[in-house]
């Protein structure tokens, strides 16, 4: 069993490398290429601010600044992009990491080298590997869940 922990820690570390998932914020034009609609709507919104602060007898510079900076700061969060980082210990897991990374372990799928790997190991179960060679024959495909699940079932990935 350890065994296939070790290649579905590898499998994890290769992915979160090639991928650059790091947790680090990123400078990109992702979120204003996926939301051109939201992005422009901010600023028509801004507009509308802008208009009602002048035409108003209480409002004036200090709210068209704090408006402008409001905005401003806006503008710069939504274009950082932030990729985190996938752990084992978070394969079927359901917390808050669920909502931001979705359940990336029934998404993603293994090398075939690692499935490979699995499947020549003397150490990993009969019943596992035959799992696997069903999943392949059924599905095509086996992803880290179904390994995770066929190895040790119910049991939290905290706790392996």
């Amino acid at each position: 069993m350890n065994d296939i922990k070790q290649i579905l820690l590898r499998e994890i570390d290769t992915l979160n490398r090639e991928e650059q998932r790091d947790n680090r914020p990123r400078f990109s034009f992702n979120f204003l290429k996926s939301h051109p609609g939201l992005w422009a709507s901010m600023y028509v919104c801004y507009a509308l601010t802008v208009a009602l602060i002048f035409t108003t007898e209480f409002l004036g510079w200090p709210a068209f600044w704090g408006a402008t900076l409001f905005v401003l700061v806006m503008s710069g969060l939504m274009m950082l992009d932030i990729n985190p980082r996938y752990r084992f210990e978070d394969i079927d897991t359901l917390d808050l990491r669920v909502c931001y990374n979705g359940e990336w372990y029934y998404v993603r799928t293994l090398s075939d080298t690692a499935i490979a790997e699995i499947m020549q190991s003397p150490q990993v179960p009969e019943r596992v590997k035959e799992g696997i060679q069903k999943l392949l024959t059924l599905k095509g495909e086996v992803d880290f869940y179904d390994v995770y699940h066929l190895t040790w079932g119910q049991q939290r990935a905290s706790a392996v």
